[in-house]
């Protein structure tokens, strides 16, 4: 056994697990179920410093955007404890301190991951098994054990227990059928893979529609497209069309009620409401109130307002209302770009941006090479376009997590470029 198998163990017990500590945070404690979260990080990050220790060697193989994602790390968490100073309701110190270290140690066990492997199919093999593995948790929890989401749940939709809400189980899914339909080349090969391959995608789809979650699946529904036309390629056109996605939204929102009403599309999503549809389920309200704060409030713009920012702004008070809803702090702008603009800063979002953009030409070069972890640049345009119209990749979330996995492909050397020290590293003695 070498000890990037320990390694590799780890990383793929660490979705499950994260999925469970999730369960946890909601149901139980929240600051428990963080640290479970986080256990399988750092474990990893663990065995590297024990293993450092015996070896005595310390090679540098992290380049400039390793330091670019892990300031923005240090100021995610910074929000955190800028809103504990304001007092924001129901937080305390150990509940800060415990999403700090859930929020900083994946990206850094993920790097660990890079120095001890040298094939990168291998690591997107595993990849897929790992987040196959916490759909599969989540499908006993719902199905077998009656268990249900504690922290978003809606009534009569399928909402998995072992993730951070009832959309994040429609993402979850959405990643696991991008990446299956990247497989389909090397599935139709044989007839037992193809099966399986059928009846995975087949479940998926039919996930989704238990789900039902709107924006999700269309959003799906366009990767997928970008997929068959093989315009996945284009990241250029595809980036800046994403980070205009808000605006886009906010005016052509009859125009997609008017799509969505089609047969094909109202059999699928099932709710096809006008109002409901146009404002896309009440967040167009609170993505104009961050767009009127951003037009002629804009305090706090560079350096943010800490989490929840909107809510110190008193920005959403009036969505709280219309809502009914008596603790607005509760409330949150269903765009991961939003909130970190108001609690992060301008310059944050700035950084979160460029490092999405590096990552997706990173990703275009390798599908150009014929590298089988190309496959993961669908699953990148995914997010880019999930973070515009939902809060999954932000803070200590699935999505967060699987972009750090994503982005730490591109902030470590290759290991191919230094086989033989990955071959001593790996070695006991």
């Amino acid at each position: 056994m070498y000890k990037k198998d320990i390694i590799n163990a780890l990383f793929v017990a660490s979705f499950p697990v994260f999925g469970i500590g999730s369960y946890i945070s909601a149901s139980k404690s929240p600051s428990m179920g963080y640290l479970i979260s986080a256990m399988p990080y750092a474990l990893i990050v663990l065995f590297y410093l024990t293993d450092l220790i015996y070896r005595r060697e310390l090679r540098i193989r992290v380049n400039a955007w390793y330091l670019l994602m892990a300031l923005f790390l240090m100021s995610t968490v910074a929000s955190l404890f800028i809103a504990l100073g304001k007092n924001l309701p129901d937080t305390t110190r150990s509940l800060t301190l415990a999403r700090s270290i859930l929020i900083l140690m994946p990206f850094q066990a993920f790097v660990v991951v890079h120095l001890y492997n040298e094939k990168e199919r291998e690591l997107v093999r595993l990849t897929f098994i790992s987040l196959s593995l916490l759909l599969l948790v989540n499908l006993a929890g719902y199905f077998v054990l009656g268990l249900s989401n504690y922290l978003h749940g809606i009534e009569g939709r399928v909402s998995f227990p072992f993730v951070d809400g009832i959309y994040s189980g429609a993402c979850l899914v959405a990643v696991l059928s991008i990446m299956l339909l990247y497989y389909f080349p090397f599935a139709r090969k044989h007839i037992g893979w193809l099966t399986g391959w059928i009846l995975y995608f087949s479940l998926n789809l039919v996930l989704l529609f238990m789900i039902n979650s709107r924006l999700t699946t269309l959003i799906f529904i366009v990767v997928m497209l970008l997929i068959l036309l093989k315009a996945v390629s284009s990241v250029k056109s595809v980036y800046w069309v994403s980070v205009f996605t808000l605006p886009i939204l906010l005016n052509t929102g009859l125009l997609i009620y008017k799509l969505l009403n089609l047969p094909v599309f109202a059999a699928i999503l099932q709710r096809v409401d006008l109002i409901d549809v146009s404002t896309f389920n009440g967040r167009a309200f609170l993505w104009q109130d961050a767009f009127n704060w951003l037009l002629y409030d804009q305090r706090g713009l560079l350096l943010g307002n800490g989490y929840r920012g909107h809510y110190f702004l008193d920005i959403t008070s009036n969505v709280a209302q219309l809502w009914n809803e008596q603790e607005a702090y509760h409330l949150h702008l269903h765009s991961t770009s939003l909130e970190i603009l108001v609690s992060q800063g301008l310059v944050m979002l700035i950084i979160f941006l460029l490092l999405f953009y590096k990552a997706l030409k990173h990703y275009r070069q390798a599908l150009g090479g014929n590298q089988e972890m190309g496959a993961l640049l669908a699953v990148l345009i995914f997010l880019l376009f999930i973070m515009q119209v939902d809060t999954f990749l932000y803070l200590d979330s699935l999505g967060a997590v699987i972009f750090s996995w994503l982005l730490s492909f591109m902030v470590v050397d290759k290991p191919g470029n230094d086989q033989e020290a990955i071959a001593k590293i790996n070695k006991w003695t």
